[in-house]
């Protein structure tokens, strides 16, 4: 009998450093208003799904962007506590890249254009995007794969780096030597990427709801590699 389980990856809203351009990283920036709306929005996009565990990095742009879909969605409520409170998950593992002295700069800074991007160079004070995929693997590792393996389907509300990293991980992207500077794919603000399992491993991905253009389609036979 095959089993089958569903991982959905939803981006934060809109937060002042997003509104602004500036790198964010660690840094726990709240939303905007537009982003709390956008976090409503994706509640109808994740109202299909019957979650058997709702995770989020430790962020509150992401906690309050996971509370305020599922408030939205309404079709959850067996994931919230005896006090109504939602029994989000939250992990340091799934935090954005630390940006270090580059935090609150904007991206246009002459000192963020003049970084040399390379896979494994930690950003000034930072984190190198091997160190980033490695606690985002081990995450996915622990707390992630095992429930897909028995079938559950799971909500992981975190960031543009972390969904990048994702894509490293499961191998729907293939790093240069920019590593996850290099990547292609587009994940603004509440983008959902739907990720389908049979017997643990990937059949399909992409996105759901507002998706970016030209981002749906299947995973090719041999495409799926182990980091």
């Amino acid at each position: 009998m095959t089993v089958k389980g569903t991982l959905i990856l939803l981006r934060h809203g809109q937060t002042t450093y997003n509104e602004q351009q500036r790198m964010a990283g660690h840094a726990d920036v709240p939303l905007t208003p537009a982003g709390e709306q956008q976090a409503k929005d994706a509640g109808k996009i994740i109202a299909p799904f019957k979650f058997d565990a709702a995770y989020s990095s430790t962020l509150s742009r992401a906690f309050n962007t996971a509370a305020f879909a599922l408030d939205a969605a309404g079709t959850n409520n067996h994931l919230k506590k005896p006090d109504g409170s939602w029994n989000i998950s939250r992990h340091d593992d799934i935090r954005e890249c630390d940006a270090g002295d580059f935090t609150g700069l904007q991206l246009d800074n002459p000192k963020v254009l003049a970084f040399e991007r390379k896979h494994g160079a930690a950003l000034p004070n930072g984190e190198s995007d091997v160190q980033f995929i490695s606690r985002v693997r081990n995450f996915y590792d622990t707390e992630v794969k095992p429930r897909i393996d028995r079938g559950e389907t799971v909500l992981v509300v975190s960031h543009a780096g972390v969904m990048h990293a994702f894509d490293a991980i499961l191998g729907f992207e293939t790093l240069g030597p920019e590593g996850l500077w290099s990547t292609k794919r587009r994940i603004p603000n509440t983008a959902a990427l739907k990720i389908d399992f049979e017997d643990g491993k990937v059949v399909k991905e992409g996105f759901i709801g507002n998706a970016p253009a030209n981002q749906n389609q299947p995973v090719k036979p041999g495409h799926i590699k182990s980091w």
